[in-house]
């Protein structure tokens, strides 16, 4: 039986918006709100400075996000050598949440010396153009972007899929792990769509346990790597949909579960990123 364990980022991986709370895509289910929990570091310079100021504290790693532009891109490239920085000064593990890439920046991004990148593959051409407002792609420029990433850049790529994106609907999401599984993932997290307040799906309904549950079961039967809940989840499902991938062993990860049910079966805590890999794991229990 496979064992499951609790990832807590915290203080140790913290994560960062290189574009505050802005957010030119504007997605429906977020709009920016979740922008506004991240530590704003609108210049390398402020990037920098907020990397020595956590690595003091403790910090061993950083996820790096920020809005996307209108081709579902992070404008991260000003950034890259100041990501050699930081890497060099204080050893952090470097996460990037990319959205798509060309080849150009794939391979900077990994000369730059980034670690993961944490990639959404969404394959619904109503989410893409009419939830993601990216009028002007298709479900093959995000299968495009995986196969760039693979093969020129950082040595890390997890592939997220969000579940229920398309108004609380499963529609694309068993295309998506038939898809990833032909990369070989070392890990696959799934996302939960959330009904955000103040977003144009605030009173949307994410998909029910069970339909998740499904999905999540699918790509354990797909995927030979690793499989996580990522952080992205309705709170209220951490009292049913938690307990149900933890009984049921279908992922080897949980992020920020609940703290009693941690205690209740004695679940190993790390404290990082569900997209480490394993050999990275150590760095973070020293």
């Amino acid at each position: 039986m496979r064992e499951v364990f609790a990832f807590i980022p915290g203080s140790k991986f913290p994560d960062v918006s290189i574009t505050g709370s802005i957010c030119p895509l504007k997605c429906k289910y977020c709009q920016g709100y979740y922008l506004r929990n991240m530590e704003a570091t609108l210049t390398p310079k402020k990037l920098y400075e907020t990397a020595k100021f956590l690595a003091k504290k403790g910090a061993k790693g950083l996820l790096i996000s920020g809005g996307f532009d209108l081709e579902g891109k992070l404008p991260v490239e000003p950034f890259l050598s100041t990501i050699k920085d930081i890497k060099r000064d204080f050893k952090f593990i470097i996460s990037v949440h990319s959205g798509l890439v060309n080849k150009d920046l794939a391979i900077k991004m990994r000369e730059a010396g980034v670690d993961i990148i944490d990639y959404e593959v969404v394959l619904d051409e109503e989410v893409i153009k009419d939830i993601m407002n990216l009028k002007s792609k298709e479900p093959e420029d995000f299968i495009k972007s995986l196969e760039i990433l693979e093969k020129y850049g950082p040595p890390y790529i997890a592939p997220h899929i969000p579940i229920g994106l398309n108004y609380g609907k499963i529609v694309k999401e068993y295309e998506a792990v038939d898809v990833i599984a032909d990369f070989k993932p070392y890990i696959l997290v799934f996302l939960v769509f959330i009904p955000t307040k103040g977003t144009a799906m605030e009173h949307v309904n994410p998909p029910s346990v069970s339909d998740i549950i499904n999905v999540i079961r699918y790509g354990n039967r797909k995927i030979k790597g690793e499989l996580a809940l990522g952080c992205m989840r309705p709170w209220a499902m951490k009292f049913t949909l938690d307990l149900a991938v933890y009984k049921l062993r279908l992922v080897d990860r949980i992020v920020n579960p609940l703290k009693h049910m941690v205690d209740k079966y004695k679940i190993k805590v790390i404290e990082a990123c569900c997209s480490i890999p394993k050999e990275l794991i150590p760095y973070f229990q020293e």
